[in-house]
């Protein structure tokens, strides 16, 4: 992580779980991280935690659910930090309810933050590292084993499909992705879905894990953030294109 020591990186959904945790991990790693959420206030009671720390926390309150409020925070980062060399995009929504009695507005909501938003706040990250010249940019996409199976836990009544649907997106999307920055003659951006099974964080439902077997059978938001390390912290030849990490004993 040497190498980005005292560079720009971008955290979408910093204000709690596994963008925390990413958040932090980076500002002690040395690197200007800017979180962005809805909930400001808590990413802004993060950075004061984070005085000591190596690096810094710059929160930015934004709604990442629209395309415009995605490129203002491009456009403060290029004002005040200048060029990005990593993104995470963390940002996402759930809802658990069958796709004949979600709300439509939900449904656009949640498809504009879990995968729109990825691809705008991607497209404004290469902008950024193009003209900045930052050859070895690196993006993250916070994917999910939802994003390569169909889940319908047994004895569940709730729904993942629309959340599925947008993950799917993102695996597609990570991989298109890689094709499109090897077409930028010099550059090797290097891009990684990483996709983890249950987390315990706010958007894990409450249904869901009181019908674990064994409640410990959840991945912690520290233990996403350590992949997302290890893969930001391999040789600039190394590309961790797909990283799954399930708990241990996790039945799909």
């Amino acid at each position: 992580m040497d190498r980005f020591s005292g560079r720009v990186a971008v955290v979408t959904g910093a204000s709690s779980g596994i963008g925390a945790e990413i958040a932090q991990d980076l500002v002690r790693a040395g690197l200007l991280v800017v979180g962005v959420a809805r909930r400001v206030e808590r990413v802004q009671a993060l950075a004061d935690s984070l005085q000591s720390a190596k690096g810094k926390l710059h929160p930015l309150q934004a709604d990442l659910s629209v395309i415009e409020e995605v490129q203002r925070v491009y456009q403060w980062v290029e004002d005040n930090l200048g060029g990005v060399s990593i993104l995470v995009n963390n940002a996402a929504i759930l809802t658990q309810d069958a796709t004949q009695c979600v709300d439509p507005l939900l449904v656009q909501k949640l498809v504009s933050t879990n995968l729109t938003c990825v691809m705008i706040s991607s497209q404004e990250a290469i902008k950024s590292m193009q003209k900045h010249d930052i050859k070895d940019g690196h993006i993250v996409n916070i994917n999910s084993i939802a994003g390569h199976a169909v889940i319908n836990p047994p004895g569940q009544t709730m729904s993942v499909t629309a959340y599925t649907s947008s993950k799917y997106g993102i695996t597609a999307f990570s991989k298109g992705l890689r094709y499109d920055l090897q077409k930028i003659p010099g550059f090797k951006i290097r891009v990684t879905s990483l996709s983890p099974g249950a987390v315990a964080t706010e958007m894990l439902p409450e249904e869901f894990v009181k019908k674990l077997p064994d409640h410990s059978t959840v991945l912690q938001a520290n233990d996403v953030s350590s992949a997302v390390v290890y893969a930001l912290s391999c040789p600039p030849g190394v590309e961790i294109t797909e990283l799954t990490i399930q708990p241990t004993g996790e039945a799909y």
